[in-house]
């Protein structure tokens, strides 16, 4: 929620006009200190998580519309995951020809006694990309690229999903995406060659950007409920489903039909979710928020709340913002205009990058670990589900910062022993090794979920998504990477996993420099500039903030 003019106006007077006693008061500091002058206000009516939560909190509404973002999000998991699958390289074979009828096989050889393959024969048990346009030999390093150019699609999704969202809303960009989803999907299953098929899966990824920048449910729950919708494990929950389904229907083009057909239903939530509150209040349009959250107040059987404070409030601050041609739109370039936000910026986009390098090369790596392919990749999945509980848990005792702390830093420590084993190729049993692989993938993936909650507090509501779109763009460098180092790893053992340690730890240390958000409300709008004041080498900084950051009790 936006500031009262007048109110800043009278603290920005009394501060320059007692700016040079405040200056004398603190000459004794050292020199540069800065000193934080806070002004906050404590009307629980310009609070928008207590109007939320004078419509029911978590009520039927916020369950209703959790469920069904939990079951669509299949639609996400399988787009993002099906290269898995696509990108394994089945059992084959290298034939010969010696002109006269006879031929000469070999396994997984490019070449016999000197002379190249005259054709290639894979096993009947599996249809991949591989198989379908023969990926192999001086083709070898398609597959994986295809993987790389699906997360590019997520990189330059990014840069601008987070801005469509903040500007035209959560509810269309959420809604196209879905369908775009869906028909790619689709059209996909119809590629007449490889190359076509890696664009459809670039636009793929980018629309996996859009979906996932635009939370319908999120701006609706408050602080104190969010982080145990973890222990809901849509993500993991599908993704073993996806193994599930591989294992039945080993073809890749069965997979893509498979998730245009689930995409259907989901758009009919179209007519059921309304716009968020908090993006309709950032962005002024009162009527429009008003009967969006007395729409959510039916649902939870609850009285619609008083909004006529609210009303005005806004409505003065837009009055004032017309005055003086306050700039109204906001872009990446506020993510780096104040201090703190900046430094929100930048660590969370460091440690997301690290973080989704370190999940997608274990999960696309999934070849890589020993036995069978469907048994492992529908173990990687499921550990995630303990991780979300564990996360929980250390999350309620000591929030997100420790939480994430100390998970990336055992993710990390898991990580490098796997890398030192395959490296200096230890004698250990394929089990044993595995299952370090998949405590790994347990700690990563749990301290990215808190992580991912912890980044969208971090963020007021008029850059939310745009923050969120700008470090989920950034990550994707991680995940262009990973795939790449798969392939490297072939020829030098323990690569992928000796890097992932090494990016856990420094993701440990990090997350240890961010603040906390735990029992916090929202932010709705940025911080103002901050300005300074230089008197003999003592400078006071002074930052107004916003009412929302009331403590969420």
């Amino acid at each position: 929620m936006t500031d009262n003019k007048n109110e800043k106006a009278e603290v920005e007077q009394s501060y320059f006009d007692t700016s040079t006693n405040d200056q004398t008061n603190n000459v004794q500091c050292e020199k540069h200190e800065h000193i934080q002058i806070t002004e906050e206000t404590s009307d629980d009516s310009l609070n928008l998580g207590q109007i939320i939560k004078e419509t029911g909190d978590f009520g039927r509404f916020q369950a209703l519309s959790f469920a069904y973002t939990s079951i669509v999000i299949v639609t996400l998991t399988w787009s993002m995951l099906t290269m898995v699958f696509t990108a394994t390289i089945p059992d084959w074979n290298c034939i010969i020809t010696d002109g006269s009828g006879n031929f000469t096989s070999e396994s997984k050889q490019c070449s016999v006694n000197g002379s190249g393959c005259d054709a290639f024969t894979f096993e009947q048990d599996m249809s991949t990309a591989v198989s379908q346009w023969t990926l192999v030999c001086d083709k070898k390093w398609v597959s994986q690229t295809i993987t790389t150019i699906q997360m590019t699609g997520l990189l330059v999704g990014g840069l601008l999903w987070g801005h469509i969202s903040d500007g035209i809303g959560r509810k269309p960009t959420f809604f196209f995406n879905l369908a775009l989803l869906g028909v790619c999907n689709l059209v996909s299953v119809f590629s007449v060659n490889w190359e076509m098929f890696a664009a459809m899966r670039f636009v793929i990824g980018f629309g996996c950007t859009g979906f996932m920048s635009a939370s319908l449910t999120f701006e609706f729950i408050r602080n104190k409920w969010r982080v145990y919708l973890i222990l809901v494990p849509s993500w993991a929950f599908w993704a073993s489903m996806m193994a599930v389904f591989c294992w039945r229907v080993p073809d890749w083009r069965f997979i893509h039909v498979a998730v245009a057909c689930v995409t259907l239903p989901g758009l009919l939530g179209w007519f059921l979710l309304p716009e968020s509150f908090r993006w309709l209040v950032s962005h002024g349009r009162l009527e429009e928020a008003e009967n969006s959250i007395k729409y959510v107040a039916k649902i939870n059987g609850k009285p619609p709340p008083d909004l006529t404070k609210l009303r005005a409030v806004i409505e003065k601050e837009q009055q004032l913002a017309k005055e003086t041609k306050a700039l109204q739109v906001y872009t990446v370039l506020d993510l780096f205009k104040t201090s703190r936000i900046r430094k929100t910026a930048i660590l969370f986009a460091l440690i997301w990058l690290f973080s989704s390098y370190s999940y997608y090369g274990i999960a696309f790596g999934v070849q890589e670990l020993a036995g069978s392919l469907y048994l492992n990749m529908f173990l990687v999945s499921i550990v995630d589900i303990p991780g979300y509980i564990l996360v929980v848990i250390f999350n309620t005792c000591g929030g997100r910062k420790w939480t994430c702390v100390g998970f990336y830093l055992l993710g990390g420590i898991f990580a490098v022993v796997v890398g030192v084993f395959q490296y200096i190729n230890f004698s250990i049993s394929g089990s044993a090794l595995n299952s370090l692989a998949l405590a790994a993938k347990l700690c990563v993936s749990a301290a990215w979920e808190i992580n991912t909650l912890w980044s969208s507090e971090s963020f007021p509501t008029v850059v939310r998504n745009i923050g969120g779109g700008f470090i989920s763009s950034v990550s994707r460098i991680g995940s262009m990477v990973a795939p790449q180092i798969i392939s490297l790893s072939v020829d030098r053992p323990g690569l992928l996993y000796l890097v992932c340690g090494v990016v856990c730890v420094l993701s440990s240390a990090m997350c240890a420099l961010l603040e906390e958000t735990k029992n916090k409300d929202l932010s709705d709008m940025l911080p103002q500039k901050t300005n300074k004041v230089a008197d003999g080498g003592v400078y006071i900084e002074k930052t107004l903030l916003n009412i929302e950051s009331i403590k969420d009790n």
